[in-house]
């Protein structure tokens, strides 16, 4: 991602915090300009649309989330620890995040946007690859197999993760899903795990 002005970070922040909001948001450059208190020409001057707006806060996302998870994989941790870590990463996140919650789940794009679905299962893509890789070396060092194959075992706990964010979103950013994630994905390991 190339280095931001301070205005384009201010209106991908705008954008966020407008996607952040309960109930359907409907983003127009307009109401974007209104936002961030700028002209819709100050807008395109930094952006040539508002799907490069959209694209920048996909950047973001992997950015960050992708430097956080290469933090826990350096850890000393247990692998499946790092497992439990990453889905709580990405929970906390978008938890953190509400607007980037609404950008994970899609339903933060209209038929402008829509072209940007790609790179947001390609983000998911890349982080089932990472906990599949923690789960292949925990087979390999335990010399233990786990109930699904890997590939199935990260499927599933990234699908839960998934399904708690989605969640999140569903409840107008109401019931914040790392009250129970923690528990639910010890249970999920336990139970791939034994």
């Amino acid at each position: 991602m190339t280095q931001l002005k301070p205005r384009q970070l201010d209106i991908m922040q705008s954008l966020a915090k407008m996607l952040g909001r309960k109930g359907p948001v409907k983003v127009t450059t307009a109401l974007l300009s209104k936002e961030c208190g700028i002209t819709e020409a100050a807008i395109y001057r930094h952006f040539p649309s508002k799907r490069k707006i959209y694209s920048g806060l996909v950047d973001f996302c992997e950015q960050n989330l992708f430097e956080l998870i290469a933090n826990i994989n350096k850890s000393d941790d247990d692998l499946l620890i790092k497992v439990k870590k990453i889905l709580l990463l990405l929970i906390t996140f978008s938890e953190k995040n509400p607007g980037l919650a609404r950008l994970l789940t899609r339903e933060a794009f209209s038929t402008e946007e829509s072209t940007l679905d790609e790179r947001i299962i390609l983000l998911f893509s890349k982080i089932e690859l990472q906990i599949k890789q923690n789960l292949q070396k925990y087979e390999q060092e335990t010399k233990k197999k786990l109930s699904l194959s890997t590939a199935a075992s990260a499927n599933m706990l990234l699908a839960t993760a998934e399904g708690l964010i989605q969640q999140f979103v569903r409840s107008g950013f109401e019931e914040n899903p790392s009250t129970r994630a923690s528990d639910q994905i010890d249970l999920l390991i336990s139970a791939l795990s034994k």
